[in-house]
C-alpha cells in the first residue's frame, strides 16, 4: 500500500512490491529526476568517467544484498525504466565523493537530541521522506532524494537514529570480506538493528567501500556514539560530557588529514554548543536549529550546500525536517513530521 502527500511517501510490502509502488507513484518523473541529478551531481563535466560508470553500474547493483536488488527491480518495472538506468543513478555516488556534512548529538531536558546538516550538490532535488515497512524488517523513515532506495539519514520503529557523513580514507575493504557503500550499509542497519550493539556487530561483519562518520542514537536507552569508520576498521567515540560533534574528519583515529573547512565547521559548532549549554535558559529545538543555520556551519553555494537538515529526539519520536527550501537549515521548510508507529 502507498500513501503520498507532497514530499512524503509511505510504502508497505515486500521489497519488490515497495519498488513497484514507488515506480508507479513517480512514473515519468523518476526519469526526469535521474537525468537532472546525474547531469548536475558531478562537480565538473570531467569528474566522472561515464564509460566506466555505465560498465560498472549493473554488476555493482547485482553485488548488493538481494533485498535491495528486488526493490530496484520493482522500481524499474513500476516506472517503466531499464534496470541499467537505475543502477547508474545509484552507482554515481561511488564515482563522485566530495560532500561535507555537520552534526551533533546532545543531552538536554532529560532527552538525547541530534542535529544534522546534509551537504550535497543539486539542492533543489532533496527534502523528501520515505517511510518503508519492508516485510520481515524493522519499519524505517528515511530522508533523501525522491524515489531513492538508500538514504544517509534515518530513524526506525525501535527508536534507533542513524546518519552518516563522508570521511576521507585511503584504505580499501579487505579481500574476501563482504563490503557495502556507507549509504547502503546505513539503510541495512536501520532495517535490521535495534541497538548500538547491533550496529557495532554489523560494522564488525561488513567492511565499507568508503569512509564514514556514523552517528548513532538509541532513543530507548539514551545511548549515543559516533563511529569513525575506515574501510576495514572503526573507532567508537563516546561522549565525555553532554554532547558529541562531527564534521568530516576523525578525532580518535588517524585518517587522511582534515580539511580546513571541516575543522572550521567543527570548531564553530563546538563554540555554539558550548555557549548554549552555558546559558540557564531552556534549550529547545529552535536553539538547535540555530546552530545548524549558523553562517559558519551551513553551506550555501549555488549548486552545493546544506540540502536538508534534521533536528530530532529519537526517544520521544519528535522529528523535525526541512521538506524543501534552500539553504535548508536557515531557509528550509521546517516541519515536525508524523512518525506513524508513534501514533498508536
Amino acid at each position: 500500500m502507498q500513501v503520498s502527500s507532497n514530499r512524503i511517501y509511505h510504502f508497505r510490502g515486500t521489497p519488490k512490491e515497495i519498488g513497484l509502488a514507488m515506480g508507479r507513484a513517480l512514473g515519468e518523473r523518476l526519469e526526469h529526476n535521474i537525468r537532472r541529478y546525474m547531469s548536475r551531481r558531478p562537480p565538473r563535466p570531467d569528474a566522472v568517467d561515464m564509460d566506466k560508470l555505465r560498465t560498472g553500474a549493473l554488476p555493482w547493483l547485482r553485488s548488493l544484498p538481494t533485498r535491495f536488488q528486488e526493490e530496484f527491480e520493482g522500481l524499474a518495472d513500476g516506472a517503466n525504466l531499464p534496470l541499467q538506468r537505475l543502477a547508474e543513478w545509484a552507482y554515481i555516488e561511488q564515482c563522485v565523493q566530495e560532500e561535507s556534512c555537520s552534526g551533533f548529538v546532545c543531552s538536554l531536558t532529560g532527552q538525547v537530541w541530534v542535529g544534522r546538516n546534509n551537504d550535497m550538490p543539486v539542492p533543489d532535488m532533496w527534502g523528501y521522506l520515505s517511510i518503508r515497512e519492508v516485510a520481515g524488517r524493522i519499519p524505517t523513515m528515511c530522508f533523501s532524494l525522491e524515489g531513492d532506495v538508500f538514504a544517509p539519514t534515518g530513524y526506525n520503529r525501535d527508536k534507533l537514529w542513524l546518519h552518516c557523513h563522508y570521511l576521507p580514507v585511503s584504505e580499501t575493504p579487505r579481500a574476501g570480506r563482504p563490503h557495502l557503500p556507507s549509504y547502503v550499509l546505513l539503510t541495512e542497519a536501520l532495517e535490521t538493528c535495534s541497538t548500538l550493539r547491533e550496529v557495532e556487530a554489523l560494522l564488525d561483519r561488513v567492511d565499507r567501500d568508503d569512509g564514514m562518520l556514523l552517528f548513532a542514537v538509541d532513543g530507548k536507552t539514551a545511548e549515543f556514539a559516533i563511529f569513525e569508520c575506515a574501510s576495514s576498521d572503526y573507532a567508537k567515540r563516546l561522549p565525555e560530557g553532554p554532547w558529541l560533534i562531527g564534521t568530516n574528519h576523525a578525532i580518535t583515529r588517524e585518517t587522511k588529514g582534515p580539511s580546513a573547512d571541516s575543522v572550521a565547521r567543527y570548531c564553530r559548532m563546538e563554540e555554539l554548543v558550548s555557549a548554549l549549554w552555558a546559558k540557564d535558559s531552556l534549550k529547545t529545538p529552535t536553539n538547535l536549529i540555530a546552530i545548524l543555520a549558523d553562517d559558519g556551519v551551513e553551506k550555501r553555494h549555488a549548486n552545493y550546500g546544506t540540502v536538508y537538515a534534521n533536528v530530532a529526539c529519537p526517544g520521544s519520536g519528535e522529528i523535525w525536517y526541512t521538506l524543501g527550501g534552500y539553504p535548508a537549515a536557515s531557509h528550509g521548510h521546517w516541519q515536525r513530521v508524523v512518525v506513524p508507529w508513534e501514533q498508536g
